[in-house]
């Protein structure tokens, strides 16, 4: 155990939840790492945005629009709590724990509540919501939700509370935000309402998360565990990214007559090709860079809104117009 850090007494159970799977994992099954290195992508930020968008620019605009309101409601959420919490990851708490090489370059920050676990509940379990009705398909989506959350503790890089919230998050948010986009179809001006509430719960998320939180500041031989001045401004940047696509989506509902089942499957092909190809050079050329050079904030969070934007709102825009033309 870290001499610098006083663990509560819940925590040595959880340990003992990963140190079991370790053993396993150490032991002899270590081959399937690699396995749950790929089921945890499910939960990474990249793969439910595009699934996202598929659903939003071909299929169903309002099922689209209900998945992107999960995810970008989902980032501002998760990071909140993260940042709330201060929660160290498992390794830290217990030196016993020792993760797979292969995902700690992707654990850094805080560790509560699992951002995989809560992306992965909050878009694949929405689609489980949407397909109720096919019971099937909803059971692989719930069962793909489970996979992704254990294949954090398998690798070592949660605990079974970060685990937990994450489903959490993801489970209040698929009832709420399904209440919440019903409740504006009754009304579509409802959605500017919405988008105030929200604009004004981000901004003042923002001014807490910058300047009133208390960080804890441990070290290790001389060096800072987590350094919050960098988790800070990645909160910023993925909210600024998370109010582009809600704005973009609420407005687009709002004042653009959008509906992706209007046109022919050729056509909605092609839409999806040229968007995905557009949504991934956002996220490899704009997000990601942004994310790991560190630009100035005046920069970088204009620049991801703005992408956020374009995906939910411009590209869809264009698509009207082509076809108010023709």
């Amino acid at each position: 155990m870290i001499d610098c850090l006083s663990n509560p007494s819940w925590i040595g159970p959880q340990i003992d939840v990963l140190l079991y799977l370790q053993s396993f994992r150490v032991g002899f099954l270590e081959m399937f790492d690699k396995f749950f290195l790929s089921v945890t992508i499910f939960g990474e930020f990249w793969l439910p945005t595009l699934v996202c968008a598929i659903v939003y620019w071909c299929i169903d605009f309002k099922a689209g629009l209900y998945l992107f309101s999960l995810e970008g409601l989902n980032v501002i959420f998760t990071h909140l709590f993260k940042m709330i919490a201060c929660v160290y990851r498992p390794w830290v708490l217990d030196s016993r724990v020792h993760p797979s090489e292969l995902a700690v370059p992707f654990a850094k920050g805080y560790s509560f509540p699992s951002g995989h676990s809560a992306m992965s509940s909050s878009v694949f379990g929405g689609m489980a919501f949407l397909l109720r009705q096919k019971k099937i398909l909803m059971f692989l989506f719930i069962c793909l939700v489970l996979l992704v959350g254990f294949s954090r503790l398998w690798l070592g890089v949660h605990t079974p509370q970060d685990v937990a919230g994450g489903f959490l998050i993801g489970l209040t948010l698929i009832f709420a935000v399904n209440m919440m986009i019903n409740w504006a179809e009754k009304d579509k001006n409802r959605y500017l309402y919405l988008l105030g509430i929200i604009d004004f719960a981000v901004v003042s998320a923002v001014i807490f998360v910058k300047c009133f939180n208390t960080y804890r500041m441990d070290f290790v031989n001389g060096e800072l565990l987590v350094n919050p001045q960098g988790l800070i401004y990645h909160t910023l940047v993925v909210y600024g990214y998370a109010l582009g696509i809600l704005n973009g989506a609420f407005l687009c509902r709002r004042f653009i007559p959008f509906e992706p089942k209007n046109v022919s499957v050729k056509r909605r092909v092609v839409r999806g090709l040229i968007g995905c190809t557009g949504l991934i050079c956002i996220l490899q050329f704009v997000f990601e860079p942004i994310i790991m050079s560190s630009v100035s904030l005046k920069i970088a969070v204009p620049s991801v809104f703005l992408s956020g934007l374009s995906v939910t709102l411009i590209y869809p825009a264009i698509f009207t117009l082509i076809k108010l033309k023709k």
